[in-house]
């Protein structure tokens, strides 16, 4: 699997989805799939979410790039990096 330089995480309390993204983000780092991952947690950081654009969460941008709204499975994490890499 190719290195991810960055994964930005937008997030909102109470949101199942959203637990479940950080896990799979807390196993790819603990892989050294992900250099680095920036949470944004919409209460905490509403400024964050604006500037970006997000009004659904979980929402995923890896190396600059939107991935992902809501939770996604690392065969589709390898989809995506593959179709990003091939363009």
């Amino acid at each position: 699997m190719v290195q991810i330089n960055e994964m930005l995480i937008f997030i909102e309390p109470n949101c199942r989805a959203c637990e479940r993204v950080m896990e799979t983000a807390e196993v790819l780092r603990k892989q050294n799939i992900i250099a680095n991952f920036v949470t944004f947690n919409r209460n905490v950081n509403p400024e964050s979410c604006m500037k970006f654009g997000v009004f659904i969460f979980p929402t995923v941008y890896i190396n600059g790039r939107l991935a992902f709204y809501g939770e996604f499975t690392i065969e589709d994490l390898d989809r995506f990096l593959n179709t990003k890499k091939s363009k």
